[in-house]
């Protein structure tokens, strides 16, 4: 029995000491943190990329939810495509969905409450009856790893930034299929219309 107690201690400490907190440096800013972790490598890879690591590595406060290299590959990211100035804008509005300008500890959280992100978008936390806190659809899954900058709360997805609605013509238009509806708008001078204010059904 004390044999079975011991190998399970070991067991435990050992998870411990793989954890993303464990290997947490407060002395560290929170890019170098999230290199640290050996669980974050597509989320500094594309922080470099988008130029984002000087930013995270500034005074702060910060509040970085933190996507795991399993987050990344099941989003299906790829770094090699994001190669367009549209394309990097489309990363930067990414990442810094996931970055709060302030601190937030996993306490501070309640069921319902809204974030406004450094994108400017807005984030909304759920509370499970289990106690689990979610972000979006993504689970912190390690919560208030300290930096000395902020903090990093780990997630299992990535986070996607609500979808900016355009005008009627210009959303038709971006569907692939309503080409001939587009040209009849245009045709019939009803173009600055339907971009108006609305709304129109």
């Amino acid at each position: 029995m004390n044999k079975r107690v011991t190998t399970v201690t070991i067991m435990i400490i050992a998870s411990l000491c793989l954890s993303p907190l464990a290997i947490a440096d407060q002395n560290e800013d929170i890019p170098t943190n999230a290199q640290n972790t050996g669980v974050h490598d597509s989320l500094v890879a594309a922080l470099s990329h988008a130029n984002l690591v000087s930013t995270l590595q500034g005074d702060g406060p910060f509040t970085v939810f933190a996507p795991t290299d399993q987050a990344f590959s099941d989003a299906g990211i790829d770094l090699s495509t994001f190669d367009t100035d549209e394309e990097n804008e489309t990363l930067v509005d990414i990442l810094t969905y996931h970055v709060f300008s302030g601190s937030v500890s996993s306490t501070q959280v309640t069921d319902g409450m809204t974030a406004t992100m450094y994108n400017g978008d807005d984030a909304v936390f759920t509370i499970t009856e289990s106690g689990e806190i979610l972000i979006g659809e993504a689970t912190i899954t390690t919560a208030d790893v300290v930096a000395s900058n902020g903090i990093i709360h780990v997630i299992d997805k990535l986070l996607t930034p609500p979808a900016d609605l355009g005008d009627i013509p210009t959303v038709a238009q971006g569907t692939g299929i309503h080409t001939s509806l587009v040209a009849a708008i245009v045709q019939a001078e009803l173009l600055t219309t339907l971009q108006g204010d609305g709304p129109f059904t």
